[in-house]
Order: structure tokens, then sequence, then C-alpha cells
């Protein structure tokens, strides 16, 4: 997932600047969801998800939820009510007003903090937009499968999935089956930002850092920026943590080993010795702190600005166990932010959302 939007933000959800690691008192907890895979509204255990994807932070410290088997976005309130937002629950794709739209697996969400809502489908293969007053558009309108630069109106992608803005204006994107990081420029066109090589889900695609489309990405996830616009990409099948600077410079911030299945593990310690299992989603903090999903490996990581990488929740094997953060269980832990000292994640296969506290 993402960092906040650049504005004040409720005090509810601010980000301490300080590096924060989870301590042996805190305890994982489920703060909304039945963990039955439904769709209920309701307060905390008496809503329901279905797969809850990507999530994000609004300005007033409302969470948005990709909650992408039920085919639309949920919102949880501070106080931990949960709603609809946009969707109808039926599977497909139509725009218009919020409680009439349908969605196909929406699985990325991201705030511009003018009250518009951005979300992604790799399923759908489209970026769409819901605005203030809750109707939905299509941004990436094209559904067909395809890598094409250009016009948005006219660009083709391939299962996009993480979504980012920075202080111009820019939406960047994960261009998850084409291995390519890209952008759509304020004035409407799209183009490729980083990554090369084959495109396509059976494209033999490799590791490389470098510069710009020099660099390789396997199956980018999620995306996160800092407040210097340089991003952040859980780089999935690639096993590791990836930066990009504004000048367009790729680097490896966490991870080591092979791409691919072969080149899955587990090892924390220094960044260029650690070993990931299929990151999936991204999150950084003011202090430069790198939050992510583990996905495959069950585990909820950090790595610090000195470039340390450490284990702050989850015993790495699937299950749903609600204890201290050193003997949790997860399946398939997802989309991940920050309020205040909390950490809240959406547990994709358990079909809740959770939540630990941390000490600075």
């Amino acid at each position: 997932m993402n960092r906040m939007p650049r504005i004040t933000v409720a005090a509810f959800f601010v980000i301490h600047g300080v590096e924060t690691c989870a301590t042996e008192s805190s305890r994982v907890v489920t703060f909304a969801g039945s963990g039955q895979p439904t769709i209920v509204d309701g307060v905390g255990a008496r809503a329901g998800f279905n797969k809850p994807f990507g999530i994000c932070l609004d300005a007033r410290g409302d969470l948005y939820v990709a909650d992408s088997a039920n085919h639309c976005i949920r919102k949880v309130s501070p106080a931990g009510v949960v709603t609809t937002f946009a969707g109808n629950g039926e599977q497909g794709t139509v725009d218009g007003p919020a409680d009439k739209v349908r969605f196909n697996t929406p699985s990325g969400v991201h705030t511009d903090g003018r009250g518009n809502l951005l979300v992604c489908s790799y399923v759908e293969n489209s970026i769409r937009v819901v605005d203030a007053r809750g109707n939905v558009r299509s941004l990436i309108a094209r559904r067909e499968v395809g890598y094409r630069d250009g016009p948005v109106d006219k660009a083709l992608v391939h299962a996009p999935r993480g979504l980012v803005l920075d202080s111009r204006g820019n939406l960047f994107f994960s261009d998850c089956w084409n291995h390519r990081i890209r952008k759509i420029s304020p004035d409407g066109m799209v183009s490729t930002v980083a990554g090369g090589g084959p495109t396509g889900v059976e494209a033999r695609a490799t590791w490389r850092d470098g510069s710009a489309t020099e660099a390789r990405f396997y199956a980018p996830c999620g995306m996160a920026i800092d407040s210097a616009d340089n991003l952040y990409v859980a780089d999935a099948e690639n096993h590791r943590i990836r930066k990009i600077t504004p000048a367009g410079a790729v680097t490896t911030i966490a991870g080591h080993g092979a791409s691919g299945k072969k080149g899955r593990g587990f090892v924390d310690g220094p960044a260029a010795r650690s070993r990931l299992n299929t990151p999936t989603e991204v999150f950084v903090a003011e202090d430069g702190t790198v939050y992510f999903s583990d996905t495959h490996g069950h585990r909820i990581r950090k790595i610090s600005p000195r470039g340390i990488v450490s284990t702050i929740a989850g015993v790495g094997a699937a299950g749903f166990r609600n204890a201290v953060v050193e003997q949790a269980r997860f399946d398939f832990p997802r989309g991940l932010v920050i309020r205040e000292s909390t950490l809240l994640f959406a547990d994709f296969n358990n079909h809740v959302l959770r939540k630990f506290e941390m000490e600075s």
C-alpha cells in the first residue's frame, strides 16, 4: 500500500516520525470482520469481508478497503463502523453512481487528498476514480490486455496493482504482468518510468537494478511514496523491495536470491543478505522505515532506515491466531497502513482486518 497523503490528517491517524517496533507485549487483534466470507455492513466483528486486499487512509481517518471477492470498496470509520462505499457486490464493470457501479476484483486503493479515491483491478485491467460526489469513472477504460504508452484513452496495461501520487500530481502504478512501473501525467499521458524486457504472465522476467528501463522487475505489486517522491515497490516474484528515485534510478533495498519460486525464502538481518517470500504490499513511514507484507511468508516485516530487515509479527505459518506478535498467525497478509502507533493490515484469506500496537 502507500504512504498517507501530504495533507494534515486527523489525530487518529498521524504517523510518528520515529522508528517503531513491536514489543513482546503487543498483541495482534481482529478489529473488523467475522472471519466468514460474507458482505455485511456493521461494527467490528459483526461486519463481513471476502478476501480484503489493498487498504488506505484518507484525511479524515477513514480506512478504505478493496474488498476483492465482494467486488466492492468498503469504508471503516475510526470507530470501527464498516459500510459499503462503492459497488453493489455484483461482479462486473459498470461506471456511474457509487451504489450502482460494479467492480471486478478490486485490488488497490489510494486517496488523492481531494476527496477522490483511486481504485485499480488486476482482473478488470482498469484504473478507476470514485470522486468526492460518489460517482465512478474509468481513467484507464480499455479492458484488453496489452502494453502501449500514449494518451490514457489509448494506452494498454496488464494487471495494474499498486497506485501512488507524487507531489506534482503524477499517478504511478505497477503494471504487474508487463513487469514495469508506469505513470499517468496530469495531462493524461501514459509513459513507462522503470522496467523493460518481455511482457506477459509467461515472460521470463528477471531482476536487475539500473536506470529507468534498464532495470528489470518481475510482477511488481504494491507501491508507496515518500515525501521526496521516492517510490517503493513490492517486487513480488523477485522477492525484493525496490526503490526508484525521481531521477529513475532503481535499487534493491531488501531481498536477494533468484527470481521466481526458487527465490523464496526467509532471512532477517542486513538488507543485502535478507530473504523475502513474495512481498505484495508496502508502506513507508515518515522516518524512512519501510513496512511490507511478506505475503507468502505469512509475516509482517520492516526495513529500518539503517537497512536492517526484521519480522515484527507472524510465525511464518498460515493460520488464524490472535496472540502476541511472535505467536500470531495470518493467511496471506496484504495491504497495510499505520495510524499513530498502530499497524493495521488486511488478512486476505481470513477475511478480516487486523492490527497490533507498536512502540517507539
